[in-house]
């Protein structure tokens, strides 16, 4: 009777250790499709990058704090020895949490090519779109490698009234150069990419 009790307790353990392996894997599961951000003060900046299946498609769940008016600076172009992207144009962001994505595409209204965000919070989505350059497009319609900065899936803080870069894809073309090191020191050529800053709405771009 022991020994069967004994055996009965095992087997039960090992199927709730199982189960909750199977839960957790789903849980990770979950937050990398629809984004998760832990818990933090309330007087900091959060993000997280949510995954995506869409090509030219990138998106990220980010969290403002109140009495801190913040934008999401956008480009598809960082030029030689600048130290920052040629910002195209921004677009508010409430505070709390909202989800922001930005997408390259052409408009189906006239065809001609756009980079645009779009920040969704409680149902109600705002958005801005600037028509790139026939040589950004180009690019955009190509295949190229890509180095990947900005915010990962885990969740990034900053302390209010901070900047932070949530989307850093730079596009490996003709002679522009790879950065595997630092992604925000100044390229050595023109880049094209893929950049978004969460920024305080302060001033000009």
């Amino acid at each position: 009777m022991l020994a069967m009790l004994v055996i009965a307790m095992a087997t039960a353990c090992t199927m709730a250790i199982r189960r909750a392996r199977l839960a957790e894997a789903e849980l990770k599961s979950l937050r990398s499709e629809f984004g998760y951000l832990d818990p933090a003060e309330d007087d900091t900046v959060a993000a997280a990058r949510i995954a995506v299946d869409e090509p030219l498609v990138w998106r990220a769940r980010v969290r403002v704090p109140e009495g801190q008016t913040y934008r999401v600076a956008y480009s598809a172009r960082w030029l030689q020895a600048t130290t920052r992207p040629d910002w195209f144009a921004a677009q508010p962001i409430p505070s709390g949490e909202s989800v922001v994505t930005v997408r390259v595409m052409k408009d189906p209204r006239d065809d001609r090519w756009r980079i645009s965000v779009i920040v969704r919070q409680d149902g109600r989505a705002v958005r801005t779109a600037t028509v790139l350059p026939d040589e950004l497009v180009a690019v955009f319609q190509g295949s190229h490698d890509i180095v990947s900065g900005g915010v990962g899936s885990q969740t990034s803080v900053c302390e209010k009234g901070q900047s932070m870069r949530i989307f850093n894809e730079r596009y490996f073309v003709g002679g522009s150069a790879i950065f595997y090191g630092d992604q925000e020191r100044e390229p050595e050529s023109d880049v094209v990419g893929v950049f978004a800053e969460l920024q305080p709405d302060v001033g000009s771009l």
